[in-house]
């Protein structure tokens, strides 16, 4: 019988959900789910969506191979020195993740994700995140798409 750790066996559950943005461009799949994980804590769901809801991680993901594609250096290397340093921060609870992310805090990959989530959740759905328009429901802004131009109330 096959011995698996809890660390591999979380891996391979998570890697069987549907990410949103499963249509990966940049990311691999795992990648992708420490990416998202990183961001849900960042933006976390509460009585609104959150990073996860709004599609962040698809935001990201294609925004890589465009406007922000100067960064794919960053991420890359960024994210495999936190993988390296903190192995187990899938596994983790979410209070255990949010105490090393705080350790993060002032660190370019790490402020780097956050400026880039927060486009991803507060931008113009058009470019891949802000999915259903969730962060401009949440503050209230009817969103208006008419000649290029979004009116609030």
């Amino acid at each position: 019988m096959p011995s698996f750790s809890r660390r591999g066996f979380t891996l391979a559950a998570a890697a069987t959900m549907a990410l949103p943005g499963a249509d990966l461009r940049v990311f691999s799949r795992e990648d992708a789910l420490w990416i998202e994980a990183i961001q849900s804590h960042i933006i976390p769901t509460d009585d609104a969506p959150g990073a996860r809801e709004a599609g962040c991680l698809a935001y990201l993901d294609l925004q890589l191979t465009q406007a922000l594609q100067r960064f794919l250096p960053a991420y890359r290397s960024g994210l495999k020195d936190f993988q390296t340093t903190h192995p187990d921060f899938l596994t983790q609870s979410p209070a255990a993740q949010l105490s090393l992310l705080t350790q993060w805090n002032g660190k370019p990959f790490f402020e780097m994700l956050i400026d880039h989530t927060m486009q991803g959740f507060y931008g113009s759905p058009a470019h891949g995140g802000n999915r259903g328009q969730a962060s401009w429901k949440m503050l209230g802004i009817e969103a208006y798409m008419g000649e290029g131009h979004y009116h609030g109330r």
